[in-house]
C-alpha cells in the first residue's frame, strides 16, 4: 500500500490552521489550559484513551497566578486503558476547577476506536461525554457595600452535560490530531434563563502536530506544535520541544503567543511511574504575579511484562 510523505502532512496541518485563523474570528483557550498535556494526551483529545496499550492512570495539579488571592486552580485525574482486542480504549476522568467563587466538577467518560492504514501508519477515533457540576460561592466574597441580597444566598448547583469527539493520525515518528472535546456552548450563569455573551463557555477546536527525532543514540527532540481555536477570544498557540535523555530524563521549553513562557522536566522510572513539573510566567499585562506551577505523576500498571518494558510511546 502507497504511504504518505509526513511532509505533506505537516504542510496541510498548517494550511488548515492559517485557513481557520483567517477566516475564523476564533482563537482561544479552554477553560483550563494544561502545560504537560502531552504526558497525557487524553486531556484534550479522547482519541487519545488507551493510547499507552497498557492500563495506567495520571494525575495533574495546576496553581495558576500564584500569589493573586481567588487565582485559578485545577486538579485532573484519568485513568485509561486499551481493551483486550488491542483496537479499543477506554478512559476516564475527573476534573475539580476553581477561579475566585466558581467551582466546576466534572466526569467524563472517553471511547477510542483504531484503523491500522499501513503498516507505518493508524487513524484514532474518538468519543466523549462529559456531566459537569457548576456551582458559584456568593457568599464567600468580601464585598465593598455589604447589604446586598444577590450575593448573601448561594445560586444552586448547576448541571452542564457535553459532548466531544477528537481524530488522531499517526505515522512513523510523526502525529496529528484534531478534536473538539466540548461541542456544546454552555450557559455559566448559575441563574435560569439569564444569558448573554459574557457569561458562555464556547467550543474549543484543537489542532495539534508533534514529532520525534533522534539527535543522537541516547537523545531525542519532540517538537509540537498546539492550536486552539474559540469564538470571541485571542488567538492561543503553543510552541514546545523536549529533549529527552534515554527516554527516562527530559526537559524543555514551551512559548504561547499570550506572551507566556515556561519550562518543563520529566523523570520516567522504567515506563512505570512518570513524574513532570513544569513553571511558566506571563510576559504580558498580567506579569504581576509568582507565575504557575504544573505537577504531573503517572503511573502504568504491569499487568503483563512484555507490554511494561515495551509499551508503544509516542
Amino acid at each position: 500500500m502507497k504511504t504518505v510523505n509526513p511532509t505533506y502532512l505537516y504542510k496541510g496541518f498548517l494550511a488548515v490552521s492559517l485557513l481557520c485563523l483567517t477566516l475564523l474570528k476564533v482563537t482561544g483557550q479552554e477553560r483550563v489550559f494544561y502545560s504537560q498535556y502531552m504526558h497525557n494526551r487524553m486531556v484534550y483529545n479522547p482519541a487519545l484513551a488507551g493510547d499507552k496499550e497498557i492500563p495506567g492512570f495520571s494525575f495533574l495539579s495546576r496553581q495558576q497566578w500564584i500569589s493573586w488571592e481567588g487565582s485559578p486552580s485545577a486538579n485532573l485525574l484519568m485513568v485509561h486503558t486499551r481493551l483486550k482486542n488491542r483496537n479499543t480504549g477506554l478512559g476516564v476522568s475527573l476534573l475539580f476547577d476553581r477561579m475566585g467563587p466558581v467551582q466546576h466538577t466534572g466526569l467524563s467518560g472517553a471511547y477510542s476506536y483504531t484503523v491500522q492504514l499501513t503498516d507505518e501508519s493508524k487513524l484514532m477515533m474518538g468519543l466523549q461525554g462529559e456531566l459537569q457540576l457548576l456551582q458559584i460561592h456568593l457568599s464567600q466574597l468580601q464585598l465593598v457595600d455589604q447589604g446586598d441580597l444577590l450575593f448573601e444566598v448561594d445560586p444552586g448547583m448547576k448541571v452542564q452535560p457535553n459532548v466531544g469527539f477528537g481524530f488522531n493520525f499517526l505515522y512513523q515518528n510523526y502525529q496529528l490530531a484534531f478534536s473538539i472535546p466540548r461541542i456544546l456552548n454552555t450557559n455559566l450563569s448559575p441563574y435560569e434563563g439569564e444569558t448573554s455573551k459574557w457569561s458562555k463557555a464556547r467550543r474549543v477546536i484543537y489542532f495539534e502536530a508533534s514529532s520525534k527525532y533522534d539527535v543522537i543514540e541516547t537523545v531525542k527532540v519532540k517538537p509540537s506544535i498546539l492550536v486552539a481555536l474559540a469564538s470571541g477570544t485571542s488567538p492561543m498557540v503553543e510552541l514546545a520541544g523536549m529533549f529527552l535523555y534515554k527516554d527516562k530524563i527530559g526537559t524543555g521549553l514551551f512559548y504561547r503567543f499570550n506572551n507566556t513562557l515556561g519550562g518543563m522536566i520529566r523523570y520516567n522510572h522504567q515506563n512505570r511511574i512518570i513524574v513532570g513539573y513544569s513553571y511558566d510566567v506571563s510576559l504580558g499585562y498580567i506579569q504581576y504575579n509568582a507565575g504557575t506551577h504544573e505537577l504531573f505523576l503517572g503511573y502504568n500498571f504491569p499487568f503483563n511484562k512484555a507490554k511494561t518494558l515495551s509499551p508503544r510511546r509516542f
